[in-house]
């Protein structure tokens, strides 16, 4: 079994936001948990987020993973990780998770600190065809901006490889028993 990601471009390495589905969010190369860029996204009074739609099928679960930090030393701004499960329709059939992570709790980036923060969702109901993950802040005046980074939907997959030859011939059994004797036939013409 294998783990496969179904979030594109979740380490925003290439520089941009066209993966996401965005608001109040800006690329920087500044700091990063991984590899070269993060997102930033916006503190304060305004309503900043990343999400993005993934395929699923009824009864997955989802390991969401995202690695936060501070920006700026002062009121730290608390951030929400949410999963919502969609049909082909786009009708919403359930929430699959929704977390707060207090913004005491996540580290300052001056320390060179990232929390890495783990979620499960519950299975997705019947007729899901795709999961919304929307990582989000909580609107509060005076909080500081925070670095999101390495944003992951993880998915449990069978891995299957090639069929291999076929193996040798196995010894032969021992003989069974010997069966019942039938009935005696009609005798023949003379």
């Amino acid at each position: 079994m294998t783990l496969q990601n179904l979030i594109n471009d979740g380490s925003f390495e290439t520089g941009n936001l066209s993966a996401w589905i965005s608001s109040n969010a800006t690329i920087t190369s500044s700091h990063s948990h991984s590899g070269f860029y993060s997102v930033k996204l916006q503190g304060g009074a305004t309503f900043s987020y990343v999400s993005q739609f993934v395929p699923i099928t009824p009864g997955q679960r989802l390991e969401v993973l995202a690695s936060l930090a501070s920006l700026d030393i002062g009121l730290p701004i608390s951030i929400t990780i949410q999963v919502f499960y969609f049909d082909a329709g786009l009708n919403l059939l359930g929430n699959g998770l929704l977390v707060t992570i207090p913004g005491n709790q996540i580290p300052h980036i001056q320390n060179q600190t990232w929390m890495e923060n783990y979620q499960t969702t519950t299975a997705a109901p019947l007729g899901s065809t795709q999961a919304f993950i929307v990582i989000n802040t909580l609107p509060q005046v005076g909080t500081v901006d925070v670095l999101i980074d390495d944003i992951a939907a993880l998915i449990a997959t069978e891995s299957i490889g090639p069929v291999g030859a076929t193996g040798a011939t196995g010894p032969t059994g021992a003989t069974g028993a010997t069966g019942a004797t039938g009935d005696t036939g009609a005798t023949g013409a003379t």
